[in-house]
């Protein structure tokens, strides 16, 4: 799991993800759904900051904000799957050629061997 997640990570950085929007992608992918303050301790980044790039991030339909109504009332934040953000980016770029090939590389890596996506 931790190489597709490396993978994903430079994926997209070549995709122009600022360094810690792949960091906290990356951790959504691994950990599944995390409150901002357990991703800002995790990551070592203050919470004010992983709140406006998840903000960020939610916007753009790379990861999904769900209410929670526990002893607490807050926001949990769940990772899009890496297929559907590629499709995003694929969907919203003129050069979608160069994303197909990202696609496929993710498609092809072990856990999603022979898959295609578009």
């Amino acid at each position: 799991m931790r190489n597709i997640i490396l993978n994903i990570e430079k994926i997209l950085e070549n995709m122009k993800f600022k360094p810690s929007d792949s960091k906290i992608y990356s951790l959504l992918l691994e950990k599944g759904e995390m409150r901002v303050s357990e991703i800002a301790k995790e990551l070592g980044l203050p919470a004010r900051f992983v709140r406006d790039r998840l903000k960020d991030l939610s916007q753009k339909g790379i990861v999904k904000r769900e209410i929670v109504k526990k002893e607490w009332i807050g926001y949990v934040y769940k990772a899009e799957s890496p297929i559907n953000v590629l499709k995003i980016k694929i969907q919203n770029n003129k050069k979608s050629k160069i994303w197909r090939r990202y696609l496929n590389e993710v498609c092809c890596s072990d856990s999603l061997q022979g898959a295609r996506f578009y």
